[in-house]
């Protein structure tokens, strides 16, 4: 901190010079790296899997399989995760699973989630984050789950619907 304060910077994110500037040489590196090929193709491949909810289990498992990973314990998370989805009285075989969806926000660390018009317009969207409050500077790791609406959007979408029959 009393590096960034001395060159009239403001501290962002709790974070001091030291770690900002580490970061950003490991992201350099990294980006400098020669990715080893068969784990290229391996992310490929998962990234490219496209499925409805109620069939990504099937799907992930076969990827596992094909590319002999030891994955059952998230994958069991995984499949109880859609059977509560299920429970809730949501429809999986309506809901789109995409291995290669992500938030933009590296604070998201699990589950993450839009909603979508039938148009393609996004309604809401976001996820777990528990790491958000420690990047804000909280001494203590907090779990936490949120979203964010496009009031507009929704607005828009009710506008559009047709009025009720008495």
């Amino acid at each position: 901190g009393a590096d960034l304060a001395a060159a009239g910077l403001a501290n962002a994110g709790g974070r001091g010079a030291r770690e900002i500037a580490a970061r950003l040489l490991a992201k350099v590196a990294a980006s400098r790296a020669s990715p080893d090929a068969a784990a290229l193709e391996t992310l490929r491949l998962f990234l490219a899997i496209s499925a409805p909810l109620s069939g990504a289990v099937d799907a992930l498992q076969a990827f596992a399989d094909t590319r002999r990973l030891a994955v059952a314990p998230a994958l069991d998370a995984f499949a109880e995760r859609v059977s509560a989805i299920s429970r809730a009285g949501l429809d999986p075989s309506v809901i789109a699973y995409e291995a290669s969806f992500g938030r933009r926000l590296d604070y998201y660390t699990g589950l993450v989630f839009e909603f979508r018009g039938a148009d393609g317009a996004v309604l809401a969207g976001g996820g777990r984050y528990d790491r958000l409050l420690t990047l804000l500077g909280a001494t203590e790791p907090t779990p936490g789950v949120g979203f964010s609406l496009w009031l507009d959007r929704v607005a828009t979408l009710f506008a559009e619907l047709p009025e009720p029959m008495a």
